[in-house]
């Protein structure tokens, strides 16, 4: 998976998920032990559409 990948290139320590929630239980699933260890917050809404500061006070709640 790619963000596997950059995980480990990157040496990501902490990460966000935000997806509507069949995808995220999709990504649940998917996420290989390495990413998963890092995940520090999951959101699950569609944000597609939102501009950035609407994704942003999402983000801070």
């Amino acid at each position: 998976m790619a963000l596997e990948k950059v995980v480990r290139d990157r040496k990501v320590g902490a990460l966000v998920i935000v997806a509507p929630p069949r995808t995220l239980a999709d990504l649940r699933q998917a996420f290989h032990a390495d990413v998963k260890k890092i995940i520090i917050a999951e959101l699950d809404k569609d944000l597609t559409k939102q501009p950035l500061h609407e994704i942003e006070k999402h983000l801070v709640q």
